[in-house]
């Protein structure tokens, strides 16, 4: 047993459930346990270190609701499935490749594509009149068939206007930067990005398989043309929060 390799030094200021939890993070990251497996039971974890259930309970605890464990009633604690790690820089590409790197399948369905009148916040973001028309479309994202996120799209219109023209399907496979770049003015230069933690709505629980008001990502983005500067595109992606982390790389001279 891994476990067994590890000690409690009860003799330095660091908490003893935040050591414990260390010892599961790190035979996590590890992979010396992997998502699936079981972990020792509390009594399993007291025996091991001679410290209380409490204490082990606390470590545990964290870790269930930090998304790294998953408990079944009367069968146990688990390890979760690792959480996708995108790049803010490039979330599209990058979240397939992390899915693909896991060994899972990703997947995008275009739900719905459609002309729709902008409300307010729609309006503000691609400098537009309330009441203006866009195109909406409606993608959900999967990792080996599990619901993960979705992304709400507005482009300008008329500007965006070949877009209806697309086979929805193409939407499944290709970015939607990509699909924009054959119009040199709908071509995205720059986004503006916002990334904030809200609580799922009833709807959004349900498509995502989670409790009604648990954390998930709310990711904003406003993209600017490279030949105008001017918005094209607001989207809005969200993302169950217990299965996904961001990264982003940053370079000091």
């Amino acid at each position: 047993m891994e476990f067994l390799k590890h000690t409690i030094n009860k003799d330095i200021p660091i908490p003893l459930y935040y050591q414990v939890k260390q010892i599961i993070l790190d035979e996590i990251n590890n992979e010396n346990v992997k998502a699936g497996d079981p972990i020792p039971t509390e009594k399993t974890f007291c025996d091991i270190y001679g410290i209380s259930r409490t204490t082990i309970r606390q470590a545990i605890s964290e870790l269930v609701n930090e998304g790294y464990l998953y408990r079944i009633k009367s069968k146990g604690t688990f390890v979760s499935q690792p959480k996708v790690k995108t790049d803010l820089i490039n979330m599209y590409d990058g979240y397939n490749t992390e899915i693909a790197n896991m060994s899972m399948t990703p997947s995008t369905q275009a739900i719905e594509l459609t002309l729709v009148k902008a409300n307010a916040e729609q309006a503000k973001a691609l400098d537009i009149d309330e009441g203006d028309k866009v195109i909406y479309l409606l993608r959900h994202r999967y990792a080996d068939g599990m619901a993960m996120g979705y992304i709400e799209s507005y482009f300008k219109y008329p500007l965006c206007e070949f877009l209806l023209n697309e086979d929805e399907n193409t939407f499944n496979t290709t970015s939607s930067y990509q699909i924009l770049a054959k119009n040199k003015y709908a071509k995205i230069r720059r986004i503006l990005k916002t990334i904030e933690a809200v609580g799922a709505t009833e709807a959004e629980a349900k498509f995502l398989n989670i409790k009604k008001g648990s954390p998930i990502n709310l990711c904003t983005n406003i993209c600017f043309s490279q030949e105008t500067n001017t918005p094209v595109v607001y989207e809005i992606l969200k993302y169950r929060g217990d299965k996904n982390k961001y990264s982003i790389e940053i370079n000091i001279d």
